[in-house]
């Protein structure tokens, strides 16, 4: 049998989809298939305003929405989610990412698009206040259901993917750690939004660590892993988590140099991690709606690092844009589309 080329591998596959191409990841995604010479689609709910993509608007929730920008389509790259917020109702999450996607894998099916990829989370594997260090894949799933809706829905729609993997249909799921870049509308912009309120105080002793990952360098993970996802590779219903190099830092101190080129001012006073949980508690209670709850507690005063040996060895992803890279466009992206002032 003849050894596979990577030209072999690309070839096999010419149009693509990218659902939520518009954003921070999607995007992204898309921009790496056209550079190779890819047709690409984006299915979104708003238009990323690109006339190197054709742009449908329209709802992964849509049956006609879904089979309109999968006709005639080799490859589907499946970001889009209802991304945890305290203002989303439970409906919502349940609607978009397990309705959603078991909408994307019936639709690949009765089309006979042949490749999934999709955009799971590494909080399919978070348990509530117990610690991850240098987390891989063996971590299990959590014994009990998450009680936050965006970790319960990603946990049931992974494993739905991940089922789905046949002859008919080759699925893997993409891990990405806490990402950051340009169009962030959440990671980043939540550190924004506290260092220019009354409330700018560090959550913690910062000694907690947190993974994160660079978009552009998880867009290429995704590119990377269609590439190499084959009958007869690892990948076919296979889950893989996406992170830049270590070493990994306590999320305000990996904010802070951010926050600073934005002309903002970093959190000076702290609050010891038990005294904030539950603070947390109380403040869910009182104000449900809050972003300052337990979760964001955990996610703040509890080490969450990951590792990406695995995808490194079964499709050879390694992080293409350096830190400093990263920073500098991430930063030049805010200065120029967000509102800081």
């Amino acid at each position: 049998m003849e050894k596979i080329t990577v030209s072999d591998i690309e070839s096999q596959f010419q149009k693509c989809l990218v659902i939520g191409g518009s954003g921070m990841l999607g995007y992204e995604i898309a921009a790496q298939l056209y550079a190779e010479g890819k047709e690409v689609r984006i299915l979104d709910i708003s238009p990323a305003n690109d006339s190197r993509f054709e742009e449908f608007i329209g709802d992964i929730r849509r049956p006609e929405d879904v089979k309109k920008a999968c006709k005639g389509i080799d490859i589907v790259f499946q970001t889009a989610a209802a991304v945890w917020s305290p203002n989303a109702p439970k409906q919502l999450y349940d609607e978009i990412n397990i309705d959603g996607n078991k909408l994307v894998i019936d639709t690949c099916l009765e089309f006979g698009i042949n490749k999934l990829v999709y955009t799971s989370t590494m909080d399919v594997v978070v348990e509530g206040r117990k610690p991850v260090v240098d987390g891989d894949e063996f971590l299990p799933y959590p014994k009990k259901e998450p009680k936050d809706n965006y970790s319960r829905t990603k946990i049931i729609a992974e494993q739905m993917v991940l089922k789905a993997n046949s002859s008919r249909l080759l699925t893997c799921a993409l891990r990405p750690v806490g990402m950051y870049g340009p169009r962030d509308k959440y990671h980043l912009p939540n550190i924004i939004d506290a260092a220019r309120s009354k409330s700018n105080i560090k959550l913690g002793n910062g000694t907690a660590r947190f993974s994160h990952v660079y978009s552009e360098n998880a867009a290429y993970a995704h590119v990377l892993a269609a590439k190499h996802l084959l009958t007869d590779s690892p990948l076919a219903g296979g889950a893989y988590f996406i992170t830049d190099k270590p070493p990994d830092l306590n999320l305000f101190d990996f904010m802070v140099p951010f926050l600073k080129e934005l002309g903002l001012n970093p959190p000076k006073k702290s609050i010891p991690y038990p005294i904030a949980y539950a603070l947390g508690w109380i403040n869910e209670i009182i104000f449900p709606k809050s972003n300052f709850n337990r979760f964001a507690v955990i996610q703040t005063c509890v080490d969450h690092t990951f590792v990406h040996d695995k995808a490194t060895r079964d499709f050879g992803y390694e992080p293409i844009v350096s830190k400093e890279e990263a920073f500098k466009r991430t930063v030049h992206w805010f200065k120029k589309n967000y509102k800081l002032s």
